[in-house]
């Protein structure tokens, strides 16, 4: 049997409405689902259904019934895989089915389970008996997709690989979102040597797959909606904060890799390796920063190479790690999960020295915890939450971080959790726009804790473009029209106001020195 792991989303399938078919439930994980796994099915109970009533006599119902005893009790046999058993159990059913005369459809279910216990007996002279019952199945067994795929499986295992595989095919046409019925027919053609038409089936699969978490997705949106209304009409007020978002990050290119090697240990053959791993990180920054992902792929894939020819540290290789992580992520292509998981796995804590880092690697958890299910989900949620308080920590005024904490507080159900950032992201904006004099900082004493720039007020139209490649920026919304920027973080006053000066020259012209101390603000 082939197991077959496609995505590491977990899909709980439904019931899909079908005048001829019920749709299977299944609550397992696709990507746990086995090629060839298969239960017996009883469905005693339906037997009679395609017996005409007038017709049927006090004999023929009490003959079925003792049919019937015996029909459970093989399938009972069947399910602890004691086949020979269950087959004598059969063919005592099938002599009291016979006397209450009962039709070739109504015996559908009975030749179905004993084809599929001849093949399953380990025994290859039971094959041809296992067939002649499968030939004896009417075509109202297939109205039913579990009959289908049973009796798909009992083909297979007698051999007849191309009949199972038109029984799969038609199950699957009858409920796309059968996705046992998907991985068996794979294997099926991929273990015959049919490449072609296995991989057609795995993208039949996916897009099945997409289609059924957009429904869910859907319903889910529709009853989020319902609660946060319900919970209006109470008077309840909720944040709603921002989602974090992997395609909006402020990319990181200004890295030292060397930082955590000694240099004069470095040969020069290693150096000439190390030069190429930086050549090839800048592109790569640079295509990341212009969303040209797969570009960014190739040149930070090169750059891991590199550098760990050049034996640069693990704690070098962050850099790069990290921005690939990112640029898997952004993509959305569900095939890159698993890369961005390896690169997130090997990350180490000298990554987390600064805000900008330990952000952008909160909203890359946060995103692979989105397309994740089960454990895996828990445990880099629970990373990505962790991160972004660190965040908070190291820059207490960072707004976006708040915001991303109350999206997924809500997400998670932690309304007093949501309601409690809340409030912190309250407090850091009030201390954002507050206004202090020079002499009221003086006053204060001691050195301030950091300094930053505003650089003016702006609306939506006259926002000046290459204001967001400016490092450390903040955004401070004023009004739903306009909008403060405040950039830079300096630890002394005098590169402040170098960079003041360099801003002025740029043309923001009333840009003015802000200093904060323990999350206090005091303006210059």
């Amino acid at each position: 049997m082939i197991k077959r792991t496609l995505f590491s989303v977990a899909i709980l399938l439904f019931a899909v409405s079908n005048i001829a078919n019920a749709a299977i439930i299944d609550t397992t994980k696709i990507a746990d689902l086995v090629a060839y796994t298969w239960s017996p099915i009883s469905d005693v109970d339906k037997v009679m259904q395609y017996e005409n009533t007038k017709d049927i006599t006090k004999r023929s119902i009490d003959q079925s019934k003792l049919a019937g005893d015996h029909y459970s009790a093989a399938v009972e046999l069947m399910n602890k895989k004691d086949y020979s058993a269950a087959i004598n159990e059969f063919k005592s059913a099938m002599k009291r089915y016979k006397r209450a005369k009962l039709s070739d459809d109504a015996l559908n279910f009975l030749r179905a389970n004993m084809a599929l216990s001849y093949a399953s007996t380990g025994n290859k002279e039971d094959y041809a008996v296992s067939k002649r019952y499968l030939d004896l199945i009417t075509s109202k067994a297939y109205n039913d997709t579990k009959w289908t795929y049973n009796i798909a499986i009992a083909h297979h295992k007698v051999g007849n690989n191309n009949e199972a595989a038109s029984l799969l095919s038609s199950a699957i046409r009858k409920n796309e979102f059968y996705f046992q019925a998907y991985i068996t027919l794979e294997a099926i053609y991929r273990n015959s040597g049919n490449d072609n038409d296995a991989d057609k089936v795995i993208d039949r699969m996916q897009t099945a797959e997409a289609k059924l978490i957009q429904k869910e997705q859907k319903i889910a949106t529709a009853k989020k909606e319902n609660k946060v209304n319900k919970k209006k009409k109470e008077g309840v007020f909720v944040p709603k904060g921002e989602r974090p978002d992997v395609t909006n990050l402020k990319i990181v290119k200004k890295d030292n890799h060397l930082q955590f090697n000694k240099i004069n240990k470095i040969d020069e053959r290693s150096m000439i390796q190390i030069q190429e791993g930086i050549g090839e990180y800048n592109l790569g920054v640079k295509a990341l920063s212009n969303k040209e992902y797969k570009t960014s792929q190739t040149h930070l894939k090169n750059t891991e190479k590199r550098l760990k020819r050049g034996k640069i540290t693990e704690d070098g290789l962050n850099f790069a790690r990290g921005n690939l992580a990112i640029s898997y992520l952004a993509t959305g292509e569900k095939r890159g999960i698993g890369q961005a998981k390896r690169y997130l796995k090997y990350l180490t804590p000298k990554i987390y020295k600064t805000r900008e880092w330990t952000y952008n690697m909160a909203v890359a958890h946060y995103t692979f915890a989105s397309k994740s299910r089960g454990t895996t989900k828990e445990e880099y949620m629970k990373k990505a939450i962790n991160l972004f308080r660190t965040s908070i920590k190291q820059d207490k005024l960072f707004l976006p971080a708040y915001q991303n904490l109350i999206y997924i507080f809500r997400e998670e159900k932690e309304d007093k959790k949501a309601l409690s950032t809340h409030k912190s992201y309250e407090k850091a904006r009030g201390q954002l726009m507050k206004s202090f004099s020079k002499q009221d900082q003086i006053a204060q004493g001691g050195d301030p804790y950091i300094f930053r720039v505003n650089l003016g007020t702006f609306g939506e139209f006259n926002t000046p473009a290459d204001l967001f490649e400016e490092d450390y920026l903040i955004t401070v919304p004023v009004t739903e029209q306009k909008t403060a920027y405040l950039a830079g973080m300096f630890y002394t006053l005098d590169e402040a106001i170098a960079y003041q000066k360099s801003m002025k020259k740029d043309g923001y012209i009333t840009s003015f020195i802000v200093a904060f101390k323990d999350g206090e603000k005091l303006e210059f």
